[in-house]
């Protein structure tokens, strides 16, 4: 009988989760690239990630400079969401880098505002007014308005008088041409301003979802708009392969970590470092100290350009995050922009790594609020520590179960 238990075991963890699975709940997301994209758009992206994380313009974080900014940025991940009775929806984007939940107001006159969806409480039976403005800082200006409440409801999931910012007046043209309408917060409470509670602890506050857990499978491949799930209540294995390596928050306001060490070509680019996880970007942004060695290991022109014909040889950059090596090979890190290679990690001065879509994409990403901990594991079941025998390591979490199998089949 133990025998039979032990089997059993052993195929449910071979099949996958399949019941736990079904628990979840599942947000399709979709992904949006502009049509032309440019290193203009890089910068316009480093622009919006200094205003977010409150760091100022210096001429040491600025190591590409003197060129207008486009009025767009490069990539960005959305799903929809409706506000009010009857609901009206909107899309938005998830950025685990901030915590507040923003929709553009039936008054906001500005370009980004007409050209989105726009709330009018006047239309909305559930409106409830709140009295306070609020502002909100993205890249060279935010937001401004005022808070309302009203039912928000997020892939049926349906949160009563929920917090949320209108936005009168949008100052950063960084918006005008973006496919979402608003952002989506999922950072912690601590970071949401006027101390309103985000859309995601509501959530679980009205028993909406059974676990205070939710994670990301973002899809960087393919040509179409799918771009992958956003997964409330819980993570789905059948979308990563091997265990989820887990580390503590460091600092419960962004998702930051300790990471031990990033490597690039034998170079050590920091020891000891800390590191954000952040789906509002992109990009993968590195302390100026650490930059600037990759800056040298890679040969990148002033610019941030590269010769195309050398991507293929350009070594793999690899994270050390709880014990785990997480690589991330140049057919990744380096983007590919009108025509031209632009390496897709840059730097605005901060002490801290921001680890946005060019890693996300390549590790299921589980953010656990209730034990306050972040998991990485991978989607294709190669960690990318080299550049050689990637598909083998697809197979190795099957086939150590399966040897497992059978060591305890003879011994019993």
């Amino acid at each position: 009988m133990l025998k039979a238990f032990i089997v059993l075991g052993l195929v449910s963890a071979l099949a996958g989760v399949g019941a736990g699975a079904d628990l979840l709940h599942r947000m399709p997301i979709y992904k949006w690239e502009n049509s032309v994209k440019s290193r203009k758009n890089v910068m316009s992206e480093v622009a919006h990630l200094r205003g977010k994380y409150n760091v100022a313009t210096t001429a040491t974080s600025d190591i590409i400079s003197g060129e207008p900014l486009a009025n767009s940025m490069n990539m960005y991940y959305y799903g929809q969401i409706t506000i009010g009775t009857p609901g009206v929806i909107f899309i938005v984007m998830f950025d685990t880098g901030s915590a507040n939940l923003w929709v553009p107001s039936y008054n906001c006159t500005s370009t980004a505002c007409l050209s989105h969806t726009q709330y009018n409480p006047n239309q909305s039976t559930t409106f409830v007014p709140n009295g306070s403005d609020i502002t909100l800082k993205y890249g060279t200006g935010g937001m401004s308005g005022y808070l309302a409440m009203d039912t928000v409801t997020v892939n049926n999931l349906v949160i009563l008088n929920q917090t949320f910012g209108v936005a009168v007046s949008e100052l950063d043209n960084h918006f005008d041409n973006v496919a979402f309408d608003g952002i989506l917060g999922m950072g912690f409470a601590n970071l949401a301003e006027d101390s309103v509670t985000p859309p995601f602890y509501n959530m679980y506050n009205e028993a909406l979802i059974s676990q205070p857990v939710f994670s990301f499978y973002l899809s960087i491949d393919g040509t179409t708009s799918m771009g992958g799930e956003l997964i409330l209540g819980g993570s789905d294995p059948n979308y990563y392969i091997g265990n989820m390596t887990y580390v503590p928050i460091s600092r419960d306001d962004y998702w930051q970590f300790d990471m031990s060490e990033a490597v690039l070509n034998g170079v050590t680019l920091c020891s000891n470092c800390q590191a954000i996880a952040d789906t509002g970007t992109s990009l993968i942004m590195a302390p100026i100290d650490a930059y600037t060695k990759l800056y040298s290991t890679l040969d990148i022109n002033p610019d941030a350009s590269v010769d195309c014909s050398t991507v293929s040889s350009m070594p793999v950059l690899k994270f050390v995050i709880g014990g785990t090596v997480f690589g991330i090979p140049p057919s990744y890190y380096v983007l590919y922009l009108d025509g031209e290679c632009v390496v897709g990690i840059q730097t605005m001065g901060t002490d801290f790594w921001i680890l946005g879509d060019i890693f996300i994409g390549q590790y299921y990403t589980e953010f656990d609020v209730g034990n306050n901990r972040i998991g990485f594991a991978s989607v294709s079941g190669a960690q990318y520590t080299n550049q050689a025998n990637s598909q083998f390591a697809s197979f190795t979490t099957i086939f150590s179960l399966f040897a497992l199998l059978n060591i305890i089949l003879k011994l019993y």
